[in-house]
């Protein structure tokens, strides 16, 4: 009898293992009455993530005249330019993307180190760009054939060398290396990062090299910008563009603005003019935003002008909605900085004061004598307009 419970049980089992029992089931045998209890799991729930959140900063040209990089110069004879940032951890603490418009070639001492018009700067700087966290570094400038390919292979191999954790944009080692998509990835949020120059002032590039820089060019910049969509949640496009030291932007800026929104990119940080350009947020024919900073201006200089020492630093706060599979802008703010020459640091406007102002050695340069708080509130609101905020001197827009 015990042996027909024994085959009894087992011919049950065997039955229902080959009805194909999921192996989230156990099975089980109660001892006192032999009968078999199959036991299911809970199925779980997929957990559907929260929104995920990315900052990004930027600011604008790194333009190393004569005083400015020797301004690093130390006394045991060497170079350091952790003096540039120093003002401004905190907030680069605060982003994920941290990006920096290097608009002077890094060439190195060994080509010797030149100013305005061909300029060639010290690689310290680039540490010094590391060191204080920024990940994302610009070189797709006008100034980026200053020294020839010498230069730009030093440029690029000082980065891949030393900092391969960081994104170097604009300059390339080849064709494939320029037909490259440069994606940020976060938690399953992928940003594009695109870099372009209008132009290399008239140097060309070697016939054998037309990778060297990433030029604007219509059609390369619209099969990057579908590649980009295709690719990624967020594109983010940052052109070398503009008329120099014009507060508006010109007419090949309006072009490029209205290619770019028509491709659905999302923000665009522009960079070149060497002063402060206004903000605007541009609506295409299927209701997509694009947020365009038109130029931030100078982050540190020698120019002599007073409004070559007011530029601009832009934070974009940008988030992913994992139910819907959207991404966009949440808010962005505009902080102008200002550029204390002699010393060669930069501050962010809200922290300057009239003290500072009357420190500053551009104080000393011809028409520049009414350098102070008020002619620096005068200009953010002439450029920026009503969105600049006095009180808070900053612009600051919520969007969601």
């Amino acid at each position: 009898m015990e042996n027909k419970k024994i085959l009894k049980k087992a011919l049950l089992l065997s039955s229902l293992i080959l009805a194909g029992c999921s192996k989230n089931n156990e099975i089980q045998a109660n001892k006192e009455t032999d009968e078999v209890v199959i036991e299911h799991e809970p199925k779980k729930v997929e957990e559907i993530k929260e929104n995920q959140q990315i900052d990004i900063l930027m600011i604008g040209d790194i333009l190393v005249h004569e005083p400015v990089y020797k301004s690093g110069f130390q006394n045991d004879g060497t170079l350091n330019y952790d003096h540039f940032f120093k003002n401004i951890s905190e907030d680069l603490d605060e982003a994920e993307i941290k990006i920096v418009n290097q608009e002077t070639i890094l060439g190195g001492s060994e080509l010797g180190f030149s100013s305005y018009p061909c300029f060639n700067s010290p690689q310290e700087i680039g540490d010094s760009e590391a060191k204080a966290g920024f990940n994302v570094i610009l070189h797709a400038t006008n100034h980026a054939m200053d020294k020839g390919y010498t230069a730009i292979e030093k440029t690029i191999d000082f980065w891949k060398d030393n900092y391969p954790d960081i994104t170097m944009l604009g300059l390339n080692q080849s064709e494939e290396e320029q037909n490259s998509i440069h994606i940020y990835e976060q938690d399953d949020f992928k940003i594009a990062l695109l870099n372009y120059t209008y132009g290399t002032n008239g140097i060309n590039l070697p016939k054998d090299k037309p990778y060297l820089v990433n030029l604007l060019d219509e059609q390369k910049v619209t099969t990057d910008i579908i590649k980009a969509k295709n690719m990624a949640d967020f594109v983010i496009v940052m052109p070398h563009w503009g008329t120099e030291y014009q507060y508006v932007p010109d007419d090949l800026q309006k072009r490029y603005t209205e290619l770019f929104s028509n491709l659905g990119v999302d923000l665009v940080i522009g960079t070149h003019p060497h002063v402060l350009e206004n903000i605007e947020v541009i609506t295409n024919d299927e209701g997509h935003d694009m947020l365009v900073y038109y130029s931030l201006g100078n982050y540190v200089s020698g120019q002599t002008e007073k409004d070559r020492v007011v530029g601009g630093m832009a934070k974009v706060s940008i988030e992913k909605d994992y139910k819907t599979n959207e991404s966009y802008i949440t808010e962005y703010e505009l902080d102008p900085i200002v550029t204390q020459q002699g010393e060669y640091t930069t501050y962010k406007l809200e922290d300057y004061s009239d003290e500072l102002a009357s420190e500053n050695t551009i104080k000393n340069k011809s028409g520049c004598s009414d350098f102070n708080m008020q002619y620096i509130n005068s200009l953010c609101s002439e450029i920026l307009g009503n969105s600049f905020d006095q009180t808070e001197e900053k612009v600051k827009v919520k969007l969601r």
